[in-house]
């Protein structure tokens, strides 16, 4: 597989994931990315940042898509229940897909080593991220990479949120 940042080039595959991520969730009865967020507007936005990151197989094909920020998350600010990790610079995983086709395959777990070591290089200790309560698959993934959960925030909803410290 190949992590690299997006471009426009990507737009109209990462959509299509977008829509297969979407439809997955809608089929699992999970409420999330099921009112018109995340979108291509939002791609387009990211690439424009340089936060766009995707997952290419072997044969070059964008399978999974997601946004690496270093800037803060605003909603992060705002964490309850719990308690960060750290109080200083991390980095924020959002909007990870993966197309459907790809379920299981190891796209979301390579993207996730792949964003934690851009931030080791950059010498960021931590990564954050965020996932709806009943998106268990996410959960599972976020746990098998030894985040820890550290409260709720809100984006779109009521959201679990997660820490790592990436540079131990």
């Amino acid at each position: 597989m190949i992590y690299r940042t997006a471009t426009t080039a990507d737009i109209e595959r990462i959509g299509a994931i977008i829509e297969s991520a979407k439809e997955s969730l809608r089929s699992r009865a999970i409420d999330q990315w099921q009112r018109g967020y995340p979108n291509v507007e939002v791609v387009r936005g990211d690439i424009a940042q340089g936060v766009g990151r995707v997952v290419c197989n072997d044969q070059g094909e964008v399978v999974g898509y997601g946004a690496l920020i270093l800037t803060g998350e605003p909603a992060y600010d705002l964490l309850t229940d719990g308690k960060w990790l750290t109080a200083g610079p991390y980095g924020v995983i959002h909007r990870l897909c993966t197309h459907t086709s790809q379920a299981r395959k190891g796209v979301a777990n390579y993207f996730m080593a792949q964003a934690e070591e851009e931030l080791r290089k950059q010498g960021i200790p931590s990564m954050r991220i965020d996932t709806h309560p009943q998106n268990l698959y996410m959960q599972g993934l976020i746990e098998k990479r030894g985040y820890t959960y550290c409260g709720n925030v809100i984006i779109e909803s009521l959201r679990l949120a997660y820490e790592k410290m990436v540079n131990r």
